[in-house]
C-alpha cells in the first residue's frame, strides 16, 4: 500500500518518528532506504526531536552555572536557575573545601559528583537535602609509591540501583615506574573496590567528558585524527569499551578544532568548532546507535558570531549556552541569530552548564521525605 502513498504524505509521516526508528525502517522497501538515506531528510528529522521539539515542563529541574571567578581563578562560583525560565532560583550556597580548582563530573539521581584536582578528592553533594559535601576516601598513599587520581566518571546502575563512581588512578613507585588502576564506589555500600583491568588506554587530565543513561565518556584526542576515542564506562556492566569517531575525512576540512562530548535529549552529541577566524561554524553530530561509529550524522552547522566562543550545551527550543570572549554566559538562539546575556560571569574557559533535577536522595544512600 505503501506505493499508493504520496512520497510527500510518506516524508510528513516519516519526520515524525524518533531517528532510532527511522534506522530500523530503512529495511521496510528500497524507496525508504533511499528516502530516510537522503542527508536532507534526515536532518530535518533530527532537528524535529533534538532541537525543535519542547522538553516538558518540569518544576524540579534545574540549570547549574559553575565557573572559576574571573578575578580570582583560586575560587568557583556557582548559580542555580529555572531550567523552565532561567531566573536564580533559591538554594544555600555551596561551602566549598579549600582546593584550587574543582569541576562537576556529573549530575544523576539529585546528586552532583565534584571532583577536586588538587589533591584529587572526590565529593557528592544533593544541594536540596544540604550545604555540606561528602567526601569519598582519598586515594590511599604508601611509603614507596603514590597514587594520583587521573579522572573521574558518575552515574546511576540500572540492575542495582545504587550510584556509582569510578576513578583511574595513577600509581607511581619511588624509582618512578608507574601503572593505572580502576575502582568504583558504591553510594550503598559506602566503600571502593578495584576493578579488572579492562583495556589498553589512557585518558589524560583535562580530557572533555559527557554523563549519558548509566555511561560515562570522555573525550580522548589522539595524536593523529584517527586515533581520537570516546571512552566509555558502563555503570551495571563495569566495564570500559571504547568507540570511534566519525570517519578523519569528514573533519579534514575544519582545519584545527576543538571538539566536545555532550548529552543531546538521550543521544551522544559532539559540537566541532574550528580555530579559524572567519565564517566561524559549529557543527552538531550524533550518534544514533550508540556504539555504532557508522551512525555519527552531522545534525546541523552553527554560525557562530566571532565574538562568541564554544558552545557548553543546548537549552529547550535550540538555543544554546555560549561562552563569549569578555568570559559571560550568553544564550544563543540558532534561528533568529540573537544572544541573551545570563549575567553569569567568570574566568575564560572554566564555564560548565549542569542539567540537574532536584531529588530527596540522601548520601549515605536510601531517600528522605521531599
Amino acid at each position: 500500500m505503501a506505493s499508493y502513498v504520496p512520497e510527500e504524505v510518506v516524508v510528513k509521516i516519516l519526520s515524525r518518528l524518533p531517528p532510532k526508528s527511522l534506522i530500523r525502517f530503512k529495511c521496510v522497501s528500497k524507496r525508504w532506504q533511499a528516502l530516510i538515506g537522503n542527508p536532507d531528510f534526515l536532518s530535518e528529522n533530527l532537528l524535529n526531536h533534538f532541537i525543535v521539539t519542547q522538553n516538558p515542563i518540569d518544576p524540579l529541574r534545574h540549570i547549574i552555572f559553575f565557573a572559576r571567578d574571573k578575578y580570582d581563578r583560586g575560587t568557583q562560583i556557582h548559580s542555580f536557575r529555572s531550567y523552565d525560565s532561567l531566573h536564580c532560583a533559591s538554594q544555600t550556597p555551596l561551602k566549598l573545601p579549600p582546593a584550587p580548582t574543582f569541576d562537576i563530573v556529573a549530575s544523576c539521581n539529585g546528586i552532583l559528583c565534584l571532583w577536586a584536582y588538587v589533591p584529587s578528592d572526590v565529593y557528592l553533594w544533593n544541594p536540596a537535602k544540604s550545604s555540606e559535601l561528602k567526601a569519598l576516601p582519598a586515594a590511599s598513599s604508601h611509603r614507596r609509591r603514590t597514587v594520583d587520581v587521573d579522572q573521574v566518571g558518575f552515574g546511576f546502575d540500572s540492575r542495582s540501583n545504587d550510584l556509582k563512581v569510578v576513578r583511574l588512578l595513577r600509581v607511581v613507585d619511588e624509582d618512578g615506574t608507574g601503572w593505572y588502576l580502576e575502582e568504583i564506589y558504591s553510594l550503598r555500600c559506602g566503600s571502593w573496590r578495584q576493578l579488572d583491568p579492562s583495556g589498553d588506554f589512557q585518558i589524560y587530565e583535562g580530557s572533555r567528558s559527557a554523563a549519558l543513561d548509566g555511561v560515562f565518556l570522555w573525550y580522548q584526542d589522539g595524536e593523529y585524527e584517527d586515533n581520537e576515542i570516546i571512552v566509555a564506562f558502563d555503570f551495571s556492566d563495569e566495564e570500559f569499551r571504547t568507540m570511534l569517531f566519525p570517519d578523519a575525512r569528514f573533519f579534514r576540512d575544519y582545519g584545527r578544532c576543538t571538539r566536545t562530548v555532550t548529552e543531546l535529549k538521550g543521544s551522544l552529541a559532539m559540537f566541532v568548532f574550528p580555530h579559524r577566524k572567519k565564517n566561524m561554524y559549529s557543527d552538531v553530530w550524533v550518534m544514533l546507535e550508540f556504539g555504532v561509529r557508522e551512525s555519527w550524522t552531522r545534525l546541523l552547522s552553527i554560525r557562530v558570531p566571532l565574538h562568541l566562543k564554544s558552545p557548553l550545551g543546548f537549552w529547550k527550543n535550540g538555543q544554546l549556552f555560549i561562552e563569549n570572549r569578555k568570559g559571560q554566559l550568553v544564550l544563543y538562539d540558532l534561528f533568529a541569530q540573537t544572544e541573551t546575556n545570563l549575567q553569569f560571569e567568570g574566568s575564560r574557559d572554566t564555564f560548565q552548564v549542569v542539567d540537574y533535577k532536584l531529588s530527596s536522595v540522601l548520601i549515605n544512600g536510601g531517600e528522605d521525605n521531599p
